[in-house]
């Protein structure tokens, strides 16, 4: 378990300092015991947890993924669901631009997000941690335990392949999704 933590432990407190960004508990949180208590959950009936990696991606892409979700569930718990205040704002926002603006924004936020629920799931996690998590390619790397520059070549390559499926000419800004409009308008990092 050692080997484990030391090996991890970077990329744990990186998942840890994301959900810490989203959900900005009001109650002070010590990382030490959240990085702790996550390797405990993955040890929980024999290891059960960490049983359940399959391969389909590296493991430590897995193992970001589902510490993300641990430590977003437990956050949440703790700061109260932000979500709700993200909505009225986009409401009070979508007012000043116009019915016909938010709906034209929602249309293609979900068009977006069919396309990407279409990706493999390492090309999932690639447009998670840039556009969503706003990594940029060093930080994305030293989380996937990749090189810098194989990760920019894949964001290039991620994003031919998502312009190509949207339709999109090879130098258009792809659209926001809806949890970077939320983001933006809490005043937060995505």
């Amino acid at each position: 378990m050692r080997v484990f933590e030391v090996r991890y432990r970077s990329l744990v407190g990186h998942a840890l300092g994301v959900a810490l960004r989203r959900w900005r508990p009001e109650a002070p949180v010590h990382a030490e015991d959240y990085v702790q208590d996550f390797v405990g959950f993955l040890h929980l009936d024999a290891g059960a947890r960490l049983r359940s990696y399959q391969g389909r991606s590296p493991f430590g892409a897995w193992l970001y993924t589902v510490a993300l979700r641990y430590f977003q569930r437990r956050l949440s718990r703790l700061a109260g669901d932000r979500r709700g205040e993200a909505a009225v704002v986009h409401l009070t926002d979508g007012e000043a631009n116009g019915a016909e603006a938010q709906l034209a924004a929602a249309q293609e936020a979900e068009r977006l997000r069919t396309v990407v629920q279409g990706l493999s799931a390492e090309e999932r996690l690639l447009v998670r941690l840039f556009y969503v998590e706003d990594l940029n390619a060093a930080e994305v790397a030293r989380t996937l335990g990749k090189g810098p520059s194989a990760v920019r070549m894949k964001k290039m390559r991620l994003l031919a392949r998502l312009r190509g499926l949207l339709g999109l000419p090879p130098d258009e800004d792809l659209p926001a999704t809806d949890d970077e409009r939320d983001a933006r308008q809490v005043g937060g990092e995505p």
